[in-house]
């Protein structure tokens, strides 16, 4: 199944992209899509206790099942001012 991935602001950066798309097996979990995402950029990895992750508008945890057609997006900590 093909899933859409974006990149924001530093990460988007060490990703060389804002954006992908990535065909997984069904059933594919977040942390899963971030092990081919680490795979193909090393430096993503470096960042991986504090990724946040979402489907759509909602955070979504590691253990989060993709669907088909999802539009995940991949960012750093979100901090305000």
């Amino acid at each position: 199944m093909n899933v859409h991935v974006q990149f924001f602001s530093r990460l988007q950066d060490l990703a060389g992209v804002s954006e992908m798309e990535l065909k997984v097996p069904e059933a594919t979990k977040v942390a899963e899509l971030l092990e081919i995402l680490y795979s193909r950029t090393p430096a993503l990895r470096d960042w991986d206790k504090s990724i946040l992750v979402a489907s759509g508008v909602e955070f979504v945890g590691r253990d989060y099942i993709l669907q088909r057609e999802d539009q995940i997006s991949i960012m750093p900590p979100v901090q305000g001012g």
